[in-house]
């Protein structure tokens, strides 16, 4: 049989099916058809040499901005694709109703898959810096779920960004955020709010969340966290991960702080997700990309097979895509990420300049999506059939 790419005697990290183990993985057609302890020695278009490497799902990113040449953050949703093993990533309400039709483009141009939240805000974040629903007018409720109707192909969700400065504070703030929460409601999908100097506390935010719905920058310092003064998790914070709702990491430039992270973990509470918020500010650091996030994660005592689960089984399964995404069973879509784990000392950051240092590196050596080899890698063997 003529496969078009075999990956042999790779390390196997497969948290949807319960795997872990040294396999041999065989893509034809953009599917996935074998996994296998030893696949016969056949012919294959591109045969990849997997000893040392983790063979994990495609990884998906559950916050990017990527509306690039369109607004000040947007980054090339390929380039991420290539560099960080991310097959797909979902921008986080860089576009709302008046613009997103733009953004529909740039998804449909890229190789990598990128799916959108709709911005409350008719602008998106055009003029992010300005606040993008100080004034209320931008607040587009009807044109939020309209796009989402319009676009069900890209446009999966609804996103709101709820510090004071971005939708205002009081009635105003509570007003906007309201709109998003109907809006999600309306339109049948879900909520992402950005935390952070918000004009309510999370317990009260949570209060009008579905399960599904998702606060991202999960770890985030400052005056809107999910612990209290003391550092102690909010019982509505557990109970509410507990029932459904996605808490995501989000990293960003200014919403990860070791220490919010270190006493979460140690009082039992672990992301939902892992995502980088990547963007034109933080993609020369302290993020760089999903491996160095992930790597974080492992550095503060988070299990392998969990940072792999928070990185591909799990965004799948909040973006309703457990059939497709995040999964390595036959049949399936050839999504597939080469992980390499490097050993050494290195200096990891977080959003407010403070350093760890780890040992362990994870770095993608090599991206695989529907079926294809996406070019940019490094550190692959691999042998190409003569011609």
């Amino acid at each position: 049989m003529l496969y078009d790419v075999l990956i042999q005697q790779g390390e196997v990290i497969d948290p949807s099916q319960g795997l872990r183990g040294v396999r041999d993985v065989a893509v034809l057609d953009g599917k996935i058809v074998k996994v296998a302890q030893s696949i016969p020695e056949v012919e294959a278009t591109f045969t990849i040499d997997g000893r040392g490497l983790y063979v994990v799902p495609g990884l998906i990113d559950l916050h990017v901005h990527v509306y690039h040449d369109h607004t000040p953050w947007g980054l090339d949703p390929d380039e991420l694709c290539s560099a960080g093993g991310v097959t797909t990533m979902l921008d986080t309400g860089s576009a709302g109703s008046n613009n997103f039709p733009g953004f529909v483009e740039i998804a449909k141009r890229a190789k990598t898959e990128v799916l959108g939240l709709v911005n409350l805000s008719c602008a998106g974040l055009v003029a992010a810096n300005l606040g993008e629903l100080r004034d209320r007018r931008y607040a587009d409720l009807a044109g939020t779920v309209e796009t989402i109707r319009r676009f069900p192909d890209v446009a999966v969700g609804v996103k709101i960004r709820a510090g004071k400065h971005l939708i205002g504070e009081g009635e105003q703030g509570w007003a906007n955020f309201l709109d998003a929460v109907k809006a999600a409601r309306e339109s049948g999908t879900w909520l992402m709010v950005h935390i952070g100097e918000s004009p309510m506390s999370i317990p009260e935010m949570i209060e009008h969340f579905e399960p599904g719905d998702c606060i991202t920058h999960c770890f985030k310092g400052g005056s809107t966290r999910i612990l209290d003064d003391e550092g102690r998790l909010f019982p509505a914070v557990r109970e509410a991960a507990e029932c459904g709702i996605v808490f995501d990491v989000g990293h960003g430039f200014g919403s990860l702080q070791w220490e919010v992270v270190e006493a979460a973990l140690e009082q039992g509470f672990e992301p939902t997700t892992i995502s980088t918020d990547l963007h034109t500010k933080n993609i020369h650091g302290p993020v760089y990309d999903m491996p160095t996030t992930m790597s974080k994660f492992l550095h503060l005592g988070v299990s392998l097979e969990r940072v792999i689960e928070m990185s591909t089984t799990a965004p799948a399964k909040v973006l309703g895509r457990s059939d497709d995404l995040g999964t390595l069973k036959e049949g399936t879509r050839a999504d597939i990420a080469l992980l390499e784990k490097r050993e050494g000392e290195f200096v990891f950051t977080d959003s407010y300049r403070q350093t760890r240092t780890g040992s362990e590196l994870l770095v993608a050596a090599a991206t695989i999506r529907r079926g294809e080899i996406v070019p940019g890698g490094g550190g692959l063997r691999m042998r190409k059939l003569p011609q």
